[in-house]
């Protein structure tokens, strides 16, 4: 891991961490993910927003302004503005979405979820959708959050990510599979 990846991450768990706790005593837990998560698509959906956040030849004054006004645009809750006012003032900015991300994970982590990414040729049916998350949470003994998206390379049947865990009964994969047993035969 590089330094710039691992100042990154450590100045983004600090500042989620941070945050959560501070969410957890005023029970406002909730409220700041809500506020992170218009934040971040605000970051995401603005090109130059994006690469505001990363570039080091703004002042921080600059940033500070800019995210001040942002937070007051989009009326987030007090202690997310400073937050975000605080990375800024310590030029740490450029770790704002993965701060979000650690601080979305904490709060998985604190209602008991997972998500589990589920590839499949077409969309998934609300049905098959509950089947997969009710075998799932049965397994795991955790709430289960389905992300799914759309692969046509799959040819059929699902891959199934969870966490580190990859369960692959696509026919692209069996194909593959079928194809290396053939090259080893002849």
């Amino acid at each position: 891991m590089g330094t710039d990846s691992s100042l990154t991450m450590d100045a983004a768990f600090r500042y989620a961490n941070a945050l959560f706790h501070l969410g957890k005593e005023t029970k406002s837990v909730e409220q700041y993910e809500k506020d992170l998560d218009r934040l971040l698509e605000l970051v995401n959906n603005v090109e130059n927003l994006s690469d505001f956040i990363k570039s080091p030849l703004y002042s921080g004054d600059i940033q500070i302004n800019v995210m001040r006004s942002i937070g007051e645009r989009l009326g987030l809750s007090e202690d997310v503005a400073s937050t975000v006012l605080l990375m800024a003032s310590k030029r740490r900015l450029f770790a704002l979405k993965e701060m979000i991300a650690h601080f979305k994970g904490l709060c998985r982590q604190h209602r008991n979820e997972i998500i589990v990414e589920v590839s499949s040729t077409s969309e998934l049916t609300d049905a098959l959708q509950k089947k997969i998350k009710n075998t799932i949470s049965a397994n795991i003994d955790r709430k289960v959050v389905i992300k799914s998206n759309c692969d046509p390379g799959l040819l059929g049947g699902l891959v199934v990510k969870i966490g580190s865990k990859m369960i692959d009964t696509s026919i692209r994969a069996k194909m593959i599979k079928l194809r290396n047993n053939l090259k080893e035969v002849g």
